[in-house]
């Protein structure tokens, strides 16, 4: 194979402003450089909402206190710890302390129902759980005692159901614990480890450790685990420090959980890495979120579609101060708050990556040109990244501006799949065929088509459902928009558009077909729109994924009709 048949990224060591190249290391570098500045901030409910505030200091010490007490449990250099947690201090330290304690750290989601979270901790072979007794509406001790009833209580843990399952502690009101051991005394196991030890520990930790596994959010099949070694997350850290532009100075609010790669890195991540200040929120409230980010002086804002709906429908949104809110960008929602003033010189990191390749691969920094933005795809290959595009029928690698699957090779790819053989991951060069299509062009800028899966065959014309909904971005009325592919007798399959409007828009499936007429081949247009009031779309436990076969379930009776 040729040298030009594999896109080729910056050499590994021309990434910049680089540090240590574990949590723990991150961790450690940023206490000494920076102790008393302020890392946390949050909200606490289990404290009657009173702040709290950790600096670095803190935040050292608290994952020091919780990597003893793993210690002091038997928790040995690749145990597997799960975290059932919110955007919370204490979920943060965790992280951090599981890494310095040698383990390897599962975020569990927090969305996930009872039969998913069971699936989770069976899969994940975990060692011990901690979790936050409640969390909104949610009862995660109560779930986790009904699920194993040996939790309750201080002695061994012996569940043939969750073989591996040692240790369970709960941080919250012992009211809600159901039994389960309590936080400081969990905590307090630990007075028995010196530092010493622990330092002797974490100085075994090493890049190629695994660090985490991180669960992919399915519709339709099961969650995916993805397990990271330590220098996936490290690089991805100090990588997303730089494409955001952050230093000393940021403010951060989003609400992103740490079970995603997106909450871990470019959220929690980055925003440490660069010693900014993450102000958190572990459950989104429209009205709260606000009163934070004008109380915190909050610089960089970010929201999911839907929380941006719901900030600006809120009714102390205009009367707001969010004048410190400067890293905003293009059609964000912050750009049109009478108080904000954008810094033009910034823009939304724009890029191409997954779970397995620990987030970004791809990228245009928040320094590129806005014209730039619009004309080039998801950026280049960030440094030490192999990419081809491959022939999914015959597995030709192809050239320039050929559209194939993207297939992908770097030092932040994942090490493979939990209980899955690296051959069932990679192919015999160690590239991930990653499902997606897309090309690149002589100037090595990356685009991304659709997921391949997705591709509706109409006529024996292959259209992707992403390019669809990209456009339909631009149509105001349209709140949340889904193509999918309907068997057809004559076509093979119809796409089939179908659609949420906002409340209180209104539109017709003539008014969409014509917008999209003007922008799409006229064989992508929808040969049919569909609308649904709000809720009516399956979606995923998260709310984030469309169920696309529950979808085309629906769409084929409403058609029938």
């Amino acid at each position: 194979m040729s040298e030009c048949e594999t896109l080729v990224g910056p050499p590994p060591h021309e990434a910049t402003d680089t540090g240590g190249l574990t949590l723990g290391a991150i961790l450690t570098e940023l206490r000494a450089r920076i102790p008393d500045r302020e890392a946390l901030v949050f909200d606490d409910p289990f404290l009657c909402g009173a702040t709290v505030r950790w600096t670095y200091g803190d935040l050292e010490r608290q994952a020091r206190r919780i990597a003893k007490a793993l210690l002091a449990s038997g928790i040995g250099k690749g145990a597997r710890v799960g975290v059932l947690m919110g955007n919370r201090p204490e979920a943060v330290a965790s992280l951090f302390g599981g890494a310095l304690a040698g383990a390897v750290v599962v975020p569990l989601s927090t969305f996930s129902p009872k039969p998913e979270l069971s699936h989770l901790l069976t899969h994940a072979d975990l060692s011990v759980l901690l979790l936050q007794t409640t969390m909104g509406a949610h009862r995660f001790a109560a779930d986790v005692t009904e699920l194993c009833p040996a939790a309750a209580g201080p002695g061994f843990i012996g569940d043939a159901a969750y073989p591996h399952l040692r240790h369970v502690a709960a941080l919250g009101p012992v009211e809600y614990a159901c039994g389960i051991q309590p936080w400081e005394r969990f905590l307090r196991r630990g007075d028995t480890i010196d530092d010493a030890l622990l330092d002797a520990a974490t100085a075994q930790v090493h890049a190629s450790d695994p660090a985490v596994v991180i669960y992919s959010s399915g519709t339709t099949d099961r969650p995916k685990g993805v397990l990271h070694h330590h220098q996936a997350v490290a690089l991805q850290c100090w990588t997303q420090a730089g494409l955001f532009g952050r230093d000393e100075s940021t403010r951060l609010w989003c609400a992103l959980p740490l079970f995603w790669t997106a909450g871990l890195n470019a959220a929690m991540g980055a925003t440490l890495a660069a010693g900014g200040t993450w102000v958190m929120q572990e459950v989104f409230e429209p009205g709260h979120a606000l009163r934070l980010m004008e109380r915190e002086r909050v610089t960089e804002p970010h929201t999911l579609p839907h929380q941006a709906r719901a900030l600006e429908e809120h009714p102390d949104w205009s009367s707001t101060d969010l004048s410190s809110c400067t890293r905003v960008f293009g059609k964000s929602v912050f750009t049109r708050h009478p108080s904000v003033t954008g810094d033009t010189g910034w823009n939304m990191p724009v890029g191409y990556g997954s779970s397995e390749t620990c987030s970004f691969f791809t990228a245009h920094p928040s320094d590129t040109p806005r014209e730039l933005l619009r004309q080039r795809g998801y950026g280049r290959l960030l440094a030490g990244n192999e990419l081809r595009v491959v022939d999914p029928e015959t597995g030709r690698v192809l050239g320039p501006g050929e559209e194939g699957e993207l297939a992908v090779r770097g030092p932040t790819l994942m090490d493979h799949y939990v209980k899955r053989t690296r051959a069932e991951c990679f192919d015999a060069d160690g590239f991930y065929r990653t499902g997606d299509l897309g090309s690149y062009d002589e100037d090595g800028y990356v685009y991304f088509s659709g997921r391949r899966t997705e591709v509706i065959k109409t006529a024996g014309a292959n259209v992707s459902p992403a390019e669809i909904e990209v456009r339909l971005q631009a149509y105001e009325p349209v709140k949340l928009a889904r193509a999918v592919g309907v068997p057809d007798d004559r076509r093979s399959e119809i796409v089939v558009l179908c659609v949420e409007l906002k409340a209180g828009a209104t539109a017709t499936e003539d008014d969409i077909r014509s917008f999209l007429r003007e922008r799409l081949a006229a064989y992508k247009v929808p040969k049919r729109v569909l609308f649904f009031p709000e809720g009516e779309v399956p979606m995923n436990p998260s709310g984030m994924k469309v169920k696309d076969e529950a979808l085309v379930a629906l769409a084929r009776e409403r058609l029938s009709r």
